[in-house]
Formats: structure tokens, sequence, C-alpha cells
């Protein structure tokens, strides 16, 4: 009888810790939603520049979680650079830095995309950035290419990507 007290008071103890720690964990939704981009020029690679997509275009967003940026080009003149940039808040005046890593998770510079989904490794939210924000060049040296597609913040992982490099 002991033995049976002793277990169901240890059981009990368990399940209300395991209730208390539960109940002090936040729960943040992954900023999931798609936002177009619509009729977008990335500058040609000659610029040695990335444009960035406008606030005006919801070309920064929140950021709620350490998954890939999410981005599903459905029109390109020409393959573009993406770069992922942590921001403070939703103005490109608040930029913090490049935050782009490639395929095996290592810091780079930019990764290439095509028309197609993709998702884009970064440390934004692991480096305590709110906003991530894009910035785009045409790989074309001569070229500006014109983009259309959408893209989120965070990937829901629910998709048949690929993992840019």
């Amino acid at each position: 009888m002991k033995k049976a007290l002793k277990r169901t008071l240890a059981l009990l103890m368990a399940t209300a810790s395991l209730t208390v720690s539960l109940g002090g964990m936040s729960v943040h939704a992954a900023n999931t939603r798609d936002t177009r981009i619509t009729d977008f020029t990335a500058a040609p690679g000659i610029a040695d520049t990335y444009t960035e997509l406008p606030v005006t275009k919801d070309g920064v967003r929140v950021k709620t979680n350490n998954s890939s940026v999410y981005i599903y080009l459905t029109a390109a003149d020409y393959p573009v650079y993406v770069q992922t940039w942590g921001l403070s808040d939703t103005n490109w005046s608040s930029a913090v830095a490049n935050r782009t890593c490639n395929a095996s998770g290592r810091t780079t510079s930019r990764v290439t995309v095509r028309v197609g989904k993709y998702v884009v490794k970064n440390l934004i939210h692991e480096r305590g950035d709110a906003c991530a924000g894009l910035k785009f060049g045409s790989t074309s040296y001569y070229n500006p290419s014109t983009i259309k597609g959408v893209w989120s913040p965070d990937y829901s992982g629910n998709l048949n990507v690929t993992v840019a490099n």
C-alpha cells in the first residue's frame, strides 16, 4: 500500500511540475503568410549592388522563428542572387546585417534562385533580429532581372522546395 501511494504521489508531482513548466512557455505562430512580389527589378550584376524589396511591397516582415525564408519565384528574366537581412523593426533604415546562409548552414553573402520554390537558410531569428528583409541582384552582368512570385519570412515546412545555395 505504501509503495502504491508513493508512486501515485510521484506521478502527481511529475504531472504538476510538467504543467507548471509548460504554462510558462510562450508560443509564437510562424509568419508563413505569403506576400506577393510583383514586377520587382533587381539591378544588373555590373552594379555590384543588391536592391531591397521595398517596405511598401511588404519587403520587410516580422520573423517569429528560426526557420528558413520561403521564396517562390513564378517569373524571372534571369536567375537572381538573394540576401536575407536581419532588421530591428519594419524599416530598411534599421537593417542590422546580411544573415544569409548557404545550403550547409554556413554564412554567405548571397544565394542564387531561379523560377521555382526555395528556402533560404539564415540566422535572422538566432541573432535576435525581429524582422526579415530581402535584397535581390541579377545574375546577369549587364541586364536587370524583373521577378514575380511570393515570399514569407518563416517556412511552414510542408511544401516541396529546394534549399538555395
